[in-house]
């Protein structure tokens, strides 16, 4: 088993060095960070205004941009952390630093433009008016989910095992076949969710998608007098459980579940995906997307 050894910058009872990261030296401890300091070589590019004054292990947002931070342990055990930044010093303790929650590794947008560097592929998407929508090329189709080659992913991999993703989708009421569909945990296999409006047709779908495509639940939606609504797809690794959840406007909120085995749930990676599918050129469009914890 490996054991980890803390080699400290500052011995005990001698003063904090300075740091000088571009040449890669230590201030020996002779005050030339005081005024009147002598022999000192500033990094100029090391500037404190690209620290942005949020630290994220703490999930804290600091008055100002952070200057420096540092481990403390008292002569009882006790860890403290000393945030530094432009108005004073901070501390904080008990220092247990939790788990981050609000990552970029979860989706989260409201497409007032589309963000070629945070979705591939994103070949037949388009913002328009702050909502994604299909483009002019799209290939239309009669399919009652999202094909695995038209769907969006996110840049990031979740860094939670179990979390949720709910899209706000808009329908054009009347028209022929539109889908809008949620993926998550998506590697060789993939757990998607599917809402679709094909005339008086209102429906949801659980899926396991894979080498095959396997229906876990559905439900219906008639009922609902518009084609706007919110589908959430979350996952819980414990129990291996998937919900969708749809809230069509003017109509009630609807739930589904299903469980998938272990062997199922070794394939599922943890990519998150939405997509947009039609079967003719009505403009089925989604609003915004978000990801969290569940």
């Amino acid at each position: 088993m490996t054991r980890w050894a803390e080699f400290p910058l500052r011995p005990q009872g001698q003063p904090w060095p300075g740091l000088n990261t571009q040449g890669g030296k230590l201030d020996p401890g002779q005050g030339q960070l005081e005024d009147g300091s002598f022999g000192v070589i500033i990094n100029e590019a090391d500037i404190l205004e690209k620290r942005k004054g949020f630290v994220r292990g703490l999930d804290e947002r600091f008055d100002t941009v952070v200057c420096g931070l540092f481990r403390y342990t008292d002569e009882w055990g006790v860890e403290y952390v000393v945030v530094a930044d432009a108005s004073g010093i901070k501390v904080r303790t008990p220092f247990d630093i939790p788990t981050y929650l609000g990552s970029d590794s979860l989706p989260n947008d409201d497409f007032e433009t589309l963000d070629t560097t945070r979705w591939s592929p994103t070949t037949d998407y388009q913002s328009f008016l702050g909502d994604l929508q299909l483009n002019l090329l799209s290939i239309v189709s009669a399919l009652q989910y999202v094909e695995a080659t038209r769907l969006m992913q996110w840049f990031k991999p979740s860094v939670l095992t179990s979390y949720q993703v709910e899209v706000q989708y808009l329908f054009v009421v009347g028209a022929a076949l539109q889908v809008a569909s949620v993926a998550l945990k998506r590697g060789s296999s993939w757990l998607q969710a599917n809402v679709y409006l094909d005339g008086t047709t209102y429906r949801m779908t659980l899926e396991l998608v894979g080498i095959t495509r396997t229906t876990l639940a559905s439900a219906d939606l008639s009922g609902a007098s518009l084609g706007n609504g919110f589908l959430r797809l979350s996952y819980v690794a414990e129990t291996r459980t998937a919900t969708v959840r749809a809230i069509p406007s003017g109509g009630s909120q609807a739930s589904i579940s299903g469980t998938i085995n272990e062997l199922q749930a070794a394939s599922l990676g943890q990519n998150s995906a939405i997509g947009l599918s039609r079967a003719d050129e009505s403009q089925v469009q989604i609003a915004r997307v978000s990801g969290g914890s569940i």
